[in-house]
């Protein structure tokens, strides 16, 4: 997939889709949701979006990783701990894969939303070897500066 360097979005004009809540989801009045795209990563593990709902209460269920910012309006969400975040333009808030929050949406709710699918731990563990290889190779390598010192550095990381 071919992405540009650089997106630009203004979120008063991007053209949103229904994106249904799943019936048994919701837990009082009719919320109608709706989501544009606004980017996606080469790779399709992350992407952009603007989504927003009308009045109700729904149980969201995180598949992926989410950031958001509210932009227009206000919900309250409570999380699986029963604490209370109402969130108001301009706020923050993160949720986890794995994650259930209530949503209660008093009118309308317009937000931006970072999603990523959760890396793998062996992904996570094999960008950490790698990491710990650079930094022994270089340690080594201003010892003896040499470019065996590389080689060196990772057989000495291997073997610990």
């Amino acid at each position: 997939m071919v992405c540009p360097p650089v997106t630009r979005a203004a979120p008063g004009t991007l053209e949103l889709r229904p994106a249904p809540i799943p019936p048994d989801w919701i837990l009082e009045g009719r919320p109608d949701a709706r989501v544009a795209s606004i980017s996606r990563s080469a790779s399709g593990a992350m992407w952009t979006d603007l989504w927003d709902c009308t009045a109700g209460r729904f149980e969201w269920r995180y598949e992926v990783d989410e950031t958001i910012t509210i932009v227009e309006g206000g919900a309250i969400v409570t999380d699986a701990n029963g604490t209370v975040w109402p969130l108001k333009p301009g706020d923050v808030a993160s949720f986890r894969a794995g994650t259930r929050a209530h949503w209660h949406v008093p009118t309308y709710v317009r937000k931006i939303a970072v999603c990523a699918h959760p890396m793998p731990n062996l992904v996570m563990a094999v960008g950490d070897f790698a990491k710990r290889l650079r930094r022994r190779a270089r340690s080594v390598a201003a010892a003896a500066g040499t470019a065996t010192a590389f080689a060196l550095g990772a057989a000495m990381l291997v073997i610990e």
